[in-house]
């Protein structure tokens, strides 16, 4: 099946400053409790669920695809925000170093829909876009994705109300609305898979754009 897994990546550890860093994005959590890393990363993320994963010099937090279509800037921080959907051969990248975007990548398959910025060091070893946010995600996280054992210790989070999200860097949801709807493949990608999510769950009926949004 492969993995459908989006999240956020932080080169911080801030679990000791959990506050703060819902602040500067302007999210609102609850914890719920402990759950396993295994848990915490498996596919497709639902709606309203945050789930927080912290490395010694970093923060991963997984949510939705429909909240990773922009990067999420701090000001203080680097930050990798991603969609990876192997099921659907779709993905999205957007790095930003103290706030400011650096690289964004949006690919369906082999085709690049939309890039931006100087090529990441990481890309000089892989061209593959796959590979390339699985590599950068080690880079700020400060680990290997892999190395982390599935029964480690993870965190869930839910949205307790909604409150305006920190305005993307560099780029905005009309402009990746406007891309896709040019985008007949990436349009028919995105149409499928949520077709596919909507028989098997409960949620509500989307427009194709929202996939990403």
């Amino acid at each position: 099946m492969g993995f459908n897994i989006s999240g956020l990546v932080i080169n911080k550890n801030y679990k000791a400053d959990f506050e703060a860093l819902q602040k500067e994005l302007g999210w609102n959590l609850e914890k719920q409790g402990e759950i396993s890393f295994e848990e915490a990363s498996a596919n497709w993320k639902d709606d309203g669920i945050c789930d927080a994963y912290f490395t010694d010099n970093g923060t991963l937090l997984f949510i939705s695809m429909d909240m990773c279509a922009e990067g999420f800037g701090l000001k203080d921080a680097n930050t990798l925000t991603f969609a990876l959907s192997e099921t659907s051969m779709a993905f999205n990248l957007n790095y930003c170093e103290n706030g400011v975007e650096k690289r964004s990548i949006m690919a369906v398959e082999d085709n690049r829909m939309a890039e931006e910025g100087d090529p990441l060091e990481v890309e000089s070893r892989s061209e593959d876009i796959s590979e390339i946010i699985w590599n950068q995600m080690d880079v700020v996280l400060g680990k290997s994705f892999w190395s982390i054992d599935p029964g480690e210790k993870a965190e869930r989070y839910v949205f307790v109300k909604e409150k305006k999200q920190q305005p993307p860097v560099a780029s905005n949801q009309d402009r990746t609305r406007e891309l896709l709807e040019k985008s007949p493949a990436m349009r028919a990608v995105l149409e499928e898979e949520l077709q596919k999510r909507q028989a098997t769950t409960a949620l509500p009926q989307k427009k194709w754009w929202e996939f990403w949004k």
